[in-house]
């Protein structure tokens, strides 16, 4: 599997929607938190001119990014006994050994290296 394909999966994890609800929640939370802090005493008398606004809108883009990487990331490891986010060809890391799961369904355990299977994208 190419590069370009693993990134076209990639953004198609990244993009679903429990990703992206996850994080936009996530974001809402932190990033308004983060404001209060960083910024609180021109929110809360309203002195929008001295408001940093590019700083405002950094401190939700943060927690949006961080939260849609480490998602993403623990999806694409392909954990035994999860299910499948993706139909895709699998290889375990440690013997080699090839497999191909369809989107949702159980990943199974290798058979040579059972419960400490480590999947990857193939």
């Amino acid at each position: 599997m190419s590069k370009m394909e693993h990134f076209k999966i990639y953004c198609e994890v990244a993009l679903s929607s429990n990703i992206l609800n996850r994080a936009i929640k996530i974001s809402l939370i932190v990033g308004t938190l983060l404001n209060l802090i960083n910024q609180g005493e021109n929110i809360f008398t309203l002195n929008f001119e001295n408001l940093n606004i590019a700083k405002l809108l950094l401190t939700y883009f943060v927690p949006y990014g961080v939260t849609t990487y480490t998602a993403t990331a623990m999806k694409m490891e392909f954990h035994i006994g999860s299910k499948a986010i993706i139909e895709a060809d699998l290889k375990c890391l440690d013997c080699g050994a090839l497999i191909h799961v369809k989107k949702d369904e159980l990943i199974p355990e290798c058979p040579t290296c059972g419960i400490k299977t480590h999947w990857k994208l193939r």
